[in-house]
């Protein structure tokens, strides 16, 4: 690819000492049109980039890039990647939209608009107003609105799940009512996680069996951006894992709907999506998604089972890759022109065996 056809962007990454902040300073290295300038860390203000990321260790020059303040943000950015905690971002948007063209946001700020929704799971949202326009993006399914300044991406559970359920409700297959598990590695909790390894370790076990927050997303992304209500039943499981997840959701046929309508249904949506395989044979012990074939790429993979009237979908992906990181250089790469794939085709092979 000739960068001068595009034209390299400057990006700025907040939160770079995250998980996800610190898979996006990975992934952006190997990039050829986005040239990361900034870096904020708050308590690592002043020393070197490279020298925290275990990526720098192996064969990659160190440059000169030294981790920032938020408040030290003062340059202009073709695209700012916010990898905050949920209820930082709020703080500093105003001052930071003054600096990007877009934002591309990975927190749960501004993920919902419901004022009931934002309260009960995202109360430190509301403690600070923005007076811009923000717009939840699925890469694979969202419109490009170039009016917004924030770009909000779906949360790794969430987009999973969304995965396995989008080409039934897009198509009117099934009944409103929707049981999804998602199973998510231990990286999906974050640096702060409060689950402890010895916890986790040879287990597997219910976390939040209800009440989980990527539940009414995900309701209220079908209900707002795709006209679709749906009476969602959602719980999250901890997986002995770093990363990975995968989701399986139960629902049941409409009347008259065939094993058929539903593979035509799952590959019309995805056989144009260049990140997502569908499985449209079950044949082979190697014909489903599974956990292993996805991390450490960008690739998330489904198949659709059924029996009768019922109905199994399932997603796997990789939370940090295709569930946060990847996915906003997917979005970024498609916001600004470029072919999708940019920057990811050296993370879409997973580890096998």
């Amino acid at each position: 690819m000739s960068t001068s056809e595009y034209g390299v962007k400057r990006v700025a990454i907040l939160g770079g000492t995250g998980f996800t902040g610190a898979e996006i300073y990975r992934l952006l290295s190997k990039h050829p049109l986005f040239k990361v300038e900034f870096v904020s860390s708050e308590s690592k203000a002043g020393s070197p980039v490279d020298k925290h990321f275990m990526a720098a260790r192996h064969g990659k020059k160190s440059n000169a890039l030294k981790f920032s303040k938020i408040a030290d943000l003062n340059s202009n950015y073709d695209i700012i990647f916010s990898c905050l905690p949920t209820g930082v971002l709020p703080q500093f948007i105003n001052q930071l939209s003054l600096h990007a063209d877009y934002i591309f946001n990975v927190s749960g700020d501004y993920r919902v608009t419901d004022l009931d929704l934002l309260q009960k799971h995202y109360p430190e949202t509301l403690k600070h107003e923005f007076v811009g326009s923000s717009y939840y993006y699925i890469p694979e399914f969202s419109e490009i609105d170039h009016q917004v300044k924030v770009v909000n991406l779906p949360g790794c559970m969430a987009v999973a799940t969304i995965y396995t359920i989008y080409p039934l409700l897009a198509h009117d297959l099934i009944e409103n009512r929707i049981v999804s598990d998602a199973k998510t590695g231990s990286s999906g909790g974050g640096k702060t996680t409060t689950e402890h390894h010895a916890e986790r370790t040879n287990n597997f076990r219910a976390h939040k069996v209800h009440g989980h927050r990527h539940k009414p997303e995900i309701e209220f992304a079908f209900k707002t951006y795709f006209q679709k209500e749906i009476d969602l039943q959602f719980s999250t499981y901890s997986l002995d894992l770093p990363r990975g997840i995968m989701v399986t959701s139960y629902s049941v046929l409409k009347e008259g709907v065939s094993e058929i309508d539903v593979k035509k249904a799952f590959y019309r949506t995805y056989s144009s999506t260049p990140f997502i395989h569908y499985f449209n044979s079950n044949t082979g012990h190697n014909s489903n998604p599974m956990i292993k074939t996805v991390a450490g790429t960008n690739y998330g993979e489904v198949g659709v089972y059924i029996d009768g009237k019922n109905c199994v979908s399932i997603a796997s992906i990789d939370n940090l890759i295709k569930g946060a990181g990847g996915q906003a250089i997917q979005a970024a790469n498609l916001y600004m022109g470029f072919p999708e794939e940019t920057g990811l085709q050296s993370e879409l092979e997973g580890a096998w065996p």
